[in-house]
This record gives C-alpha cells, structure tokens and sequence, in this order.
C-alpha cells in the first residue's frame, strides 16, 4: 500500500502578516521545509501541494519537479478534499499544513507507519486518550495551538469521512473522522513542530533557523 501527501497551503496569512507559504526561513521558503522533511522521510510515493487556484502557477515554480501542484477550495476541508482526489492512487492519504515547516522525517514516517497498521494517526493534539492511545474524547481548542499535523489515514476511511460530512468544515481531518464515532491513534508529537500563526510566530522560527538549532531536511538523492 503506497503512501501519498498533501501539504495543504491554500489558507489565508493574515494574522501572520507575511505570506507564511513563501515566507524566507534560514535561507529557504518556509513551504520547502516540510517538502524537504516529507521526502527524506522516504515513505511518500507522491506529494502535493494544494495552493489557493490564483496562486498554482507560483507556487509551482517555487516547488519545481519536487511537488506536483493543485487548487485547494474554500476552506481547510475542501483543500484536504481535493488533495483525497489528487492522490487517488494510494491507499495511505496524510495531510500536512505548509505553516508548520519543523517536522521532522521520523514524525512523517511515524504516522504513516501507524496509519498502515490501524487505518488512522495524528501528530499530538487535544484530545483524550486511553492507556493504547486511543482518542476517546475531543477536548474544546478555543484558544489552544497544540493540534499538530501531519495527520494520516487509509483512504477508504476518508471517502466514508468525505461522505458524512455532507459539505461541513473541520479545524483537521481528524475532526471529520472522529464525527463519525471513528477512533483515532495518536503518535507522541514534537515541541518545535509549532505552526507560523503570528509575526512572531514567523520572528521565532526564523531565530531558530539562524541561530542553527533547525536545519532544512537534506533532499535524498535522485534515483
């Protein structure tokens, strides 16, 4: 069962005041880190990334033969939508936000690894869970920035997902599985995979990178 991606960078900059998917980070757009993570990881057999439709030209030229690039919708939903259609080839669907630049390989790794053996995992969030780390209760998040992506599962279980929401919008895809009293594992997350929310969200992360205490994943090389 092949693993395909989707980094989702359809979604608005507003509060961070820059455009947070082509912003500069320790020398490299932000967007390129996660790209670069996902494919040290060597789990994916296909990333996409799914830009706002205005902006795919651009942001297919910043990501070159890295990335194959597609138009997201409306809202975070719609965007993790359209990418389910785009990676209609592999049966293991995971979703990154490109506003989270320092995840790791091992955290993709990780979630696919756990998505292939049970159907579904996600990076830490706030959601209760059982001694078998099960998700057994989603806690409220109003005001809250722990949820963490990348997020993976068995497509089948995003179809069922699709369906049942009937059009409605989720904070993650996690929220849509869980809407319809599916489990969820959940996989130890990583303090700095912080998401760029805020210019000092941006100032923080750039501190890090110049300052050596994060580096961009090295691309693997060509086969």
């Amino acid at each position: 069962m092949t693993a395909g991606l989707a980094i989702l960078a359809a979604g608005s900059s507003s509060r961070a005041g820059v455009d947070k998917v082509t912003a500069e980070l320790g020398g490299s757009p932000v967007l390129l880190w996660s790209l670069a993570a996902a494919a040290a990881s060597g789990v994916f057999a296909e990333i996409v990334v799914v830009a706002p439709s205005e902006r795919v030209p651009a942001i297919a030229g910043l990501v070159g033969s890295r990335a194959r690039v597609i138009a997201g919708g409306a809202t975070r939903t719609a965007s993790s939508w359209a990418a389910l259609d785009a990676l209609g080839a592999h049966g293991i669907i995971a979703i990154h936000d490109a506003a989270r630049p320092f995840a790791t390989p091992s955290l993709f790794a990780a979630v696919v690894a756990v998505a292939t053996e049970s159907g579904r995992s996600v990076a830490e969030t706030v959601r209760r869970a059982d001694l078998a780390g099960r998700a057994v209760e989603e806690v409220d998040r109003t005001g809250l920035w722990t949820a963490q992506t990348p997020q993976a599962f068995q497509r089948p279980l995003l179809e069922r997902a699709r369906v049942a929401a009937a059009g409605k919008s989720f904070t993650d895809d996690a929220a849509a599985v869980i809407a319809m009293n599916e489990e969820v594992r959940l996989v130890p997350g990583e303090r700095r995979n912080f998401k760029l929310t805020s210019t000092e969200d941006v100032a923080y992360a750039r501190e890090l990178a110049d300052k050596g205490l994060v580096a961009i994943a090295a691309q693997p090389l060509p086969r």
